[in-house]
């Protein structure tokens, strides 16, 4: 400890006495460390930060799904069952999440809630900080306890933090409950990046949770005794000495005697189990691509940047010859000399490290304040720094002081003794063999400055693909509001008159020029599939294709996307008819049934015939059957970069649905009317909660969010890996043109001219950089072949983007270079032998 301390001194003198060397060093590390820490405080948010519970460690998710998709929800009979039956789990709770109408004196909200069983923070071990949970009495009968719990954030922003909110009343979706307790600060319940509003017991489920088409019951179906409907997660505490392949063998055979006992809902069915603390799967599995996308590019961003101090490092031990002479002459050994180096070298990293988690703190307070699209990204994370994210910064600045302190070390503990006591120069072997090496970091981060630069190329280039795409819908003056009139619970008839009382009043205004009605949003990044039967044609089975997916081959499927819409849906968005009628009012219930579909669909089912006048049938070969009256464009439906996709549109009145989208266009600037289209509904139902409000163009920009991030983000790493690159091409050849005085000075004296000393070294810059544009071309082939997912209509190995990226780091190398070149031609030949 006590040479440590010495050296840690020594080390401090040392850089305070070469404050530029130590500045440009610091601020390198700082760039690529910090890069480094913002990213993973992003992956540490999503992936790696504890939930607040007691003991995460012991929670597993139970998932009831097939083979093929294994991490799907239960019913609430089937939860019951491995509830009571397992012996694995000292207990087990469930959940969902509901969207509900909080409605006050002022406005109505739309919140997000859980419905979730009375035991749920028990087996969480999570305590309300006021208040108290669940009872086991509202958890027993259906419909008696209207009791929750709100949130630590609601309680805050929406109540002002209340002292007296315990037991006040809130009204969801027009049913009184009474605040019973607050969870604690932070807590969202048993998923990372939720954001949970309240809670309320699973006897509530039949009045919080508006019923849905998808479970096919009556307005007051009792989704707690049915086996069928799958719409439940759960979650259990393993028992003391039980791991989770003891677990899962249990749950794998508790699943296997409930398929044998309920064949006609169970088949096929298996239990799978998978951590709490490792997040949803599925979201996993979504985010892991892209986190390790961007752990890639900070990390080639921190290599770059450490091969520029090793240079640095390399030019500096040239003036530490003499010292290192001295001290290796008086006896010190090489291993004490090393380990001097690299304690300065760690301690430089320390520094940027310091400098670098400063850095971070700003780029992850900026991401934090991005409001990506809900329908992209609609989760909240927590990227304050915690012991991982400091623990990582610290160990990664070690890593870092010692990989790029290393090398330098070792030669510069090596020196010729007599010339560099004599100071010398060295001979020309051996400074061959420095300029090699510093050759070599220098090829390193042009061609690793390449791969990233290619990869930013290849994103800009899909943004601008992306953005010219015709979505086959006119994106200019309509805006879009969601009004879910499920929330309210309307009858049928009900939602038929609210309908058709909104579009009427909505036209009134003045600028309005039409509107309509859809239950699918165009690039929302969701849709909705259904079967079809074509009459006359032989019924197509379903493939499965080795993933479990449906197959997308129109010779193996009937699956089709659908949507719902309401009339003049088609000149609302500007989508050009080909043949046919567009839907009227004598199309409702009760009349023939009719549908519209788009080009693409015709082909498939009907190749060169007319499709008007034909009939198919979404329930089976035997029907009922629904004419097709009219065929419309192509269109995009879920994402700008899909292939063309078959799509029907059912008419409203036909078939009836309690969550629509309002469409509007507009002859004014659409976000003007907003705020007078709101009032209009709100007018007419005060209680129905309108949030969501925005224009087609929004929604177009919003589906380009990702490519939009992606670009911006490669084009930042690789504008700063361009930078250290070029710095150091710049050093490595003011180095050399430094350490060639003499030999520069005897050439000028024996004729040479100043272009001739330009062109040679000029000659040796761009020789470096092109043997890294050779080497980075190749690894940026392998590398962009991981890209092909994320990009529009741009090929990974697009010659364009390679060669113009090429030309361009060829360019900024040659201006780094070109300046030590002049430097060089104003040696002064008599100056320069004299010195020698």
């Amino acid at each position: 400890m006590e040479t440590l301390f010495q050296d840690l001194r020594y080390g401090f003198r040392t850089l305070l006495k070469n404050p530029g060397f130590a500045a440009v060093a610091i601020l390198s590390l700082a760039l690529g460390i910090g890069a480094n820490t913002a990213i993973f405080s992003f992956v540490n948010a999503i992936l790696l930060r504890p939930l607040p519970v007691t003991s995460p460690n012991e929670l597993m998710f139970v998932f009831s799904g097939r083979s093929d998709s294994p991490f799907v929800t239960a019913s609430y009979p089937d939860y019951v069952d491995f509830r009571d039956r397992n012996e694995v789990f000292t207990d087990m709770a469930c959940f969902s999440g509901v969207a509900v109408s909080l409605a006050t004196d002022d406005r109505a909200d739309l919140v997000q809630g859980a419905i979730v069983s009375g035991n749920y923070f028990d087996v969480l071990g999570v305590r309300p900080i006021q208040g108290r949970a669940f009872s086991p009495e509202e958890d027993q009968t259906p419909g008696t306890h209207p009791v929750l719990i709100a949130s630590h954030a609601l309680w805050q922003q929406r109540f002002g933090g209340d002292p007296s909110f315990v037991g006040k009343t809130l009204a969801l979706n027009g049913r009184v409950f009474t605040v019973i307790g607050i969870a604690p600060p932070g807590f969202n319940g048993a998923s990372v990046g939720d954001t949970i509003d309240f809670y309320v017991p699973m006897m509530m489920q039949s009045l919080i949770r508006p019923p849905r088409g998808g479970f096919s019951g009556e307005q007051n179906a009792d989704l707690l005794k049915r086996r069928g409907p799958r719409w439940l997660d759960m979650v259990g505490r393993l028992r003391p000495g039980v791991s989770q392949d003891q677990a899962q063998a249990a749950m794998s055979t508790l699943a296997s005697q409930l398929e044998q006992a309920y064949p006609d809902t169970n088949t096929g069915w298996i239990a799978t189990l998978f951590p709490v603390s490792k997040g949803d799967p599925g979201f996993r599995s979504d985010v892991l691509p892209v986190a390790g996308l961007l752990l890639s590019v900070v990390g080639l961003v921190l290599l770059i940047a450490c091969f520029n101090v090793a240079n640095l490092l390399l030019s500096r031990a040239t003036t530490r010859r003499k010292e290192v002479s001295i001290r290796l002459a008086l006896g010190a050994s090489r291993f004490r000399l090393i380990r001097q180096m690299l304690t300065e070298s760690v301690l430089l990293s320390m520094m940027g490290g310091a400098v670098g988690l400063l850095l971070a703190l700003w780029i992850t307070d900026l991401l934090e304040k991005i409001n990506p699209p809900a329908n992209i990204f609609s989760i909240k994370l927590d990227m304050s720094p915690d012991l991982s994210v400091l623990s990582f910064t610290f160990g990664l600045s070690i890593m870092t002081g010692l990989i790029f302190g290393l090398v330098p070390a070792l030669q510069a503990s090596k020196p010729d003794l007599i010339p560099a006591l004599k100071d010398e120069n060295s001979t020309v072997g051996h400074g061959r063999r420095r300029l090699n090496l510093r050759s070599l970091f220098v090829i390193g981060q042009v061609g690793i400055s390449l791969v990233l630069l290619i990869a930013a190329g290849l994103f800009l280039r899909s943004l601008r693909n992306a953005q010219a795409i015709n979505p086959g819908f006119s994106t200019d003056n309509v805006l879009v509001m969601p009004l879910d009139i499920n929330l309210l619970k309307y009858t049928k008839p009900q939602g038929r008159t609210f309908y058709a009382q909104a579009i009427e009043k909505v036209e009134a205004l003045p600028g309005v020029q039409s509107a309509t009605l859809a239950r699918v949003v165009p690039l929302s990044g969701g849709g909705r599939t259904t079967n079809v039967f074509i009459q006359g044609q032989e019924p197509i089975s379903n493939a499965r294709t080795s993933d479990g997916t449906i197959s997308d081959d129109s010779n193996r499927t009937n699956t089709v996307n659908a949507n719902v819409v309401g009339f003049r849906y088609f000149e609302t968005l500007g989508i050009p008819f080909l043949r046919g009628r567009d839907f009227t009012s004598d199309d409702r219930e009760g009349a023939p049934g009719v549908v519209i579909v788009n080009e693409t669909f015709a082909r498939r089912f009907w190749k060169d015939e007319d499709p008007v006048g034909k009939r198919i049938s979404t329930r089976g070969a035997q029907g009922p059957f629904f004419e097709v009256i009219g065929v419309v464009s192509n269109g995009k439906y879920i994402t700008l970069g899909e292939e063309p996709r078959s799509m029907m549109y059912t008419p409203l009145l036909q078939n009836h649905e309690t969550g629509m989208t309002l469409h509007v266009r507009t002859s004014l600037a659409p976000e003007s009317l907003a705020a007078a289209v709101r009032s209009e509904i709100q007018s007419l139902e005060k209680n129905l909660p309108i949030s969501g409000i925005r224009t087609m163009a929004d929604q177009m920009s919003s589906s380009l969010f990702p490519a939009k991030m992606g670009a911006i983000l490669l084009a930042i790493f690789g504008s700063l890996a361009l930078l250290l690159a070029s710095v150091g091409l710049y050093g490595v050849m003011g180095y050399s043109v430094a350490r060639r005085t003499r030999e520069i000075g005897i050439r000028m004296a024996l004729g040479a001219g100043r272009n001739d000393v330009l062109k040679m070294v000029l000659k040796e810059g761009m020789t470096l950089v092109g043997i890294g544009i050779i080497l980075g071309l190749g690894a940026a082939w392998f590398a962009t072949q991981l890209l092909a997912s994320f990009l529009y209509g741009v090929s990974v190995t697009d010659p364009f983007t390679f060669a113009g990226v090429s030309l361009l780091l060829s360019g900024v190398a040659l201006i780094a270079s070109f300046v030590p070149a002049r430097r060089a031609t104003r040696v002064d030949p008599l100056v320069a032998l004299r010195y020698e």
